[in-house]
C-alpha cells in the first residue's frame, strides 16, 4: 500500500511541477523570435548525391514577417525569401525573377534541405495550430527523466502538415526543446529534430544547433547553426518589401 501511495505522490508532484502548456507553447513559438529579431546562421545540407553549406542572414517581425537572404556559396548567393502574413515569395537571382509560393507548396523543401517552407518562415505555430497534452511515455517505454517532460502535439484539422502528431521532449529549466519526433497516421516515424549547444545570444538562452534527420533517409540531414542573433533592436520596415526582395541579388 505504501508503494502505491508513494507512486501516486510522485505522479502528483510531477504534474504540479509541470508549467502551463500555454506558457510552454508560447516560449517555444518565440524561441528564435520576438517583437523583431536579426540573425546570422549557416545551413549544412547532406544528401545521398551532394553536400553544401549555405550562410544566411534573417530578419523577423513578430509572427507575421520574415526575410531571409542567402550570402554564400556564390551559386546561391542573393537568393531570398519573404513572407508577409500568409503570402510568401522567393527571389531567384540566376533568372532575376520573383516567384510567389502557393499554399500547396508550403510543405515543400526549402533550398533542397530537410526544412520546409513552413519551417523556414514559421507560419505555423504550436499555440495556434496544434492541440497539446502532457504524456509520460514518448513511445519507447521510458518515463520522463528528471528536468525533462514530454508533450504530444496533434495538428488541428485546418493545419496544413503531412504528419499526424509530434512528440516533444522539453527541458524544464530553462524551458527549451530537446528533441521532436514527427509521426504519420500509422505511428511511423517521419523525421527527428534535435536541439543542442545551448548558449546565450542577444540576451536569450537558446539552442544554437538544430538538426533534422528524415527517418527514411538516415544518412541525410540538415543542420542549422546560429552564429549570432539579436532581439528587439529595431528593424526597418523596408526590409519586408518586394522591392528589397528583388534587390537582394544586387
Amino acid at each position: 500500500m505504501k508503494t502505491v501511495i508513494s507512486a501516486l505522490l510522485l505522479i502528483a508532484g510531477a504534474l504540479i511541477a509541470q508549467p502551463l502548456i500555454s506558457d510552454v507553447l508560447h516560449d517555444l513559438d518565440q524561441l528564435y523570435r520576438s517583437e523583431n529579431s536579426h540573425s546570422e546562421m549557416s545551413m549544412h545540407i547532406v544528401t545521398e548525391h551532394w553536400e553544401r553549406t549555405l550562410t544566411m542572414e534573417t530578419w523577423s517581425e513578430g509572427r507575421e514577417k520574415t526575410f531571409i537572404k542567402v550570402l554564400s556559396p556564390a551559386r546561391q548567393a542573393g537568393s531570398a525569401t519573404l513572407r508577409i502574413g500568409s503570402e510568401m515569395w522567393n527571389y531567384l537571382p540566376n533568372t532575376n525573377s520573383t516567384v510567389r509560393i502557393p499554399p500547396s507548396m508550403m510543405t515543400g523543401s526549402w533550398m533542397g534541405s530537410d526544412i520546409t517552407n513552413n519551417d523556414i518562415v514559421k507560419e505555423i505555430t504550436y499555440a495556434n495550430d496544434y492541440t497539446t497534452e502532457y504524456i509520460t511515455d514518448p513511445g519507447n517505454g521510458d518515463a520522463s527523466p528528471a528536468g525533462q517532460y514530454y508533450l504530444k502535439l496533434t495538428p488541428r484539422p485546418s493545419t496544413a502538415v503531412v504528419w499526424s502528431y509530434i512528440i516533444c521532449a522539453i527541458s524544464t529549466d530553462p524551458v527549451l526543446p530537446v528533441w521532436e519526433k514527427y509521426y504519420d497516421q500509422h505511428d511511423n516515424l517521419i523525421k527527428t529534430v534535435t536541439f543542442s549547444d545551448v548558449q546565450t545570444m542577444g540576451g536569450r538562452t537558446i539552442p544554437t544547433v538544430m538538426q533534422v534527420i528524415p527517418a527514411n533517409k538516415p544518412d541525410q540531414s540538415t543542420i542549422i547553426t546560429w552564429s549570432n542573433t539579436s532581439f528587439d533592436q529595431g528593424i526597418s520596415e523596408d526590409i519586408f518589401s518586394l522591392d528589397n526582395l528583388q534587390s537582394s541579388g544586387n
